[in-house]
């Protein structure tokens, strides 16, 4: 078989993720190719290994490609300027013939450099080597689909990276340009580079829907990457789409149906070895086994998915298995050992260049509850196991729960678990205040009903419960008059519609890169029709009583203190008594 009829089984093996095969395949090829003396095919060869390289996280052979790749175009790009003349005789190409081939693998190698930085989590370098590839236009007609692949691969991987490092809102315009760009591919079966990239594109689109809340959005393109990849036989691709669907059906409870689609798409996964799916398949594994109560075999799958990211290097990821698994050691009385994985998550997320307040704030929130149970355990609630319990004994403890604690007022026991519950508010509380504070600085309602479902209302009524289980009325009263102040209409209402809120809003949209996963939507969501709603931002001062200070002053200075969030608007206070 020719060479090049070699380079095209060699990358249809690629396509299919058989990239065994395929390198075994291009590795044979480098004695023919060199004795012919072919500097294209070489180079070809040089891709397709760095594009193999960078889908199996092996970076330093994605460096090595392109090292290869750049030393090859450098000494043909010195032969056309007339700087290395030394070469010039022994070049049998012709001048066009070298200019297309300059052309088609410097862009393979910016390609490649996209793809890499966007994997380290190098968002700059990787939207800047996009920036170039997508504007190196000149070239040969021939090349122009092979051009349009590699932008919009290239907006594939640098999206997911960003994704990867929740940076969300930074990521939805790339998001944008790939479903324009799948619209106008054909359909299944005419061009396997177009169905591969088809694949991809909708695959990672549906994920990043997942993520933002928009389920509906995502199944669409989840099934129609899955029916595009069955038709071809690629089998990881098929099961990673299977994968993003289990994600969708957890995010919507559907937790029967998270369990057959991981378990189905999980051999396959294993079978090829990518690290951060069968991380994240052991993740779902995990979360299915704790909502049946077997507390061991969750601690067994979250241990599975801890290792893989470590491999990988991946710190958010490892900060939020190891806060995942501090829920165990929660259950077990371990608070000891819950608080030391916090530590740690905190030590991971002051290592990552891209962390972010609302990461601290859950943290924050995560460590009230730990000690929300410690309180409760310390008054005798009924669903903690001990310490020196077996995994049998706390599963049975567990589930035979009734949810209640046993405790006398004024008691030592009672006065020790007031004293933790006052600390868990300290963290609890300023955390709630700070996420929800975003809440009505986000114009689009769609988004902003998102970011209330996820982020604001579990937080909220983490601080509720710490203040209603400690006693504090006072606490309670003021969180209750907050949040009813917090939907405010205005004193003379106007008719609006959802695109007239941002006129009227006292803080800019948040859609900044550090802010959240969530606000991704901020950026993307349907309008929503409504009218009258004009107070958005920060609220002002609010005081309950002429003879006390404001509410929540103290937890709205925290807040400010710990994440830099602006909970208060510098305007005059508001008196909420009649």
């Amino acid at each position: 078989m020719a060479i090049v009829e070699e380079l095209a089984r060699a990358r249809l093996l690629a396509l299919a993720s058989e990239e065994t095969a395929a390198h075994q395949l291009l590795v044979s090829l480098m004695p023919r190719i060199e004795q012919a003396d072919r500097d294209d095919y070489a180079l070809e060869v040089f891709a397709q290994l760095g594009e193999m390289y960078l889908v199996r996280s092996a970076y330093d052979g994605v460096m090595e490609s392109i090292r290869r790749l750049e030393d090859c175009l450098g000494i043909y790009t010195a032969i056309r300027a007339g700087t290395g003349p030394e070469g010039a005789d022994q070049v049998t190409m012709t001048e066009t013939e070298i200019d297309d081939m300059l052309c088609r693998y410097g862009r393979r190698a910016q390609f490649l450099r996209a793809g890499l930085a966007a994997a380290h989590g190098d968002h700059d370098e990787a939207a800047a080597q996009l920036d170039n590839l997508a504007e190196n236009v000149d070239g040969p007609t021939e090349l122009a689909d092979e051009h349009r692949r590699l932008i919009d691969y290239a907006r594939v991987l640098v999206a997911t990276g960003l994704g990867d490092d929740d940076l969300y809102a930074r990521s939805a315009p790339l998001w944008d340009a790939v479903v324009e760009s799948l619209a106008k591919i054909g359909p299944a079966g005419a061009d396997a580079e177009d169905d591969h990239l088809f694949v991809a594109g909708a695959l990672g689109y549906g994920r990043f829907c997942v993520e933002s809340g928009r389920l509906d959005e995502a199944q669409p393109w989840l099934r129609r990457a899955e029916a595009r990849a069955e038709a071809r036989g690629w089998a990881l691709a098929r099961a990673r789409t299977q994968l993003e669907r289990a994600a969708a059906c957890w995010s919507a409870a559907e937790y029967a149906e998270t369990q057959d689609l991981v378990t189905e798409a999980y051999p396959v996964i294993a079978e090829h070895a990518r690290a951060h799916d069968v991380s994240r398949s052991w993740l779902y594994f995990g979360l299915i086994r704790l909502g049946i109560g077997r507390l061991q075999e969750a601690d067994e799958c979250w241990a599975h998915a801890e290792r893989h990211w470590r491999e990988l290097g991946k710190p958010l990821h490892i900060h939020r298995i190891l806060l995942q698994r501090s829920w165990l050691s929660l259950f077990r009385g371990a608070f000891d050992e819950a608080t030391a994985l916090v530590a740690e998550a905190r030590e991971l997320l002051d290592s990552s260049p891209r962390h972010s307040w609302l990461q601290y704030a859950r943290l924050d929130a995560h460590l009230g509850s730990i000690l929300r149970a410690q309180a409760l355990a310390e008054m005798g609630f009924d669903g903690l196991g001990r310490p020196e319990q077996s995994w049998q004994e706390v599963e049975a403890r567990h589930a035979a729960g009734k949810g209640v604690f046993n405790c006398r007022p004024g008691s030592p026991k009672y006065l020790r678990g007031m004293a933790l519950l006052e600390r868990a508010a300290d963290l609890k509380v300023p955390a709630a205040l700070a996420v929800d504070s975003v809440r009505y600085t986000i114009a689009n309602a769609g988004a902003r009903m998102r970011w209330a479902r996820t982020v604001s209302a579990p937080m909220l009524a983490g601080a509720f419960a710490v203040a209603w289980e400690g006693d504090n009325t006072e606490l309670v009263c003021e969180l209750v008059e907050y949040h009813s102040a917090r939907g405010t209409f205005s004193a003379d209402p106007v008719v609006q519609t959802a695109e007239d809120w941002a006129e009227t809003a006292t803080a800019a949209m948040p859609i900044e890169a550090e802010l959240a996963p969530e606000l991704a939507v901020a950026a993307a969501a349907p309008p929503v029709d409504a009218g009258g709603l004009t107070r958005l931002g920060p609220l002002p001062p609010l005081r309950m009583d002429p003879q006390t200070a404001p509410i929540l002053s103290r937890y709205r200075e925290l807040a400010r203190g710990r994440y830099g969030r602006d909970v208060t608007a510098a305007e005059p206070e508001w008196s909420t008594w009649p």
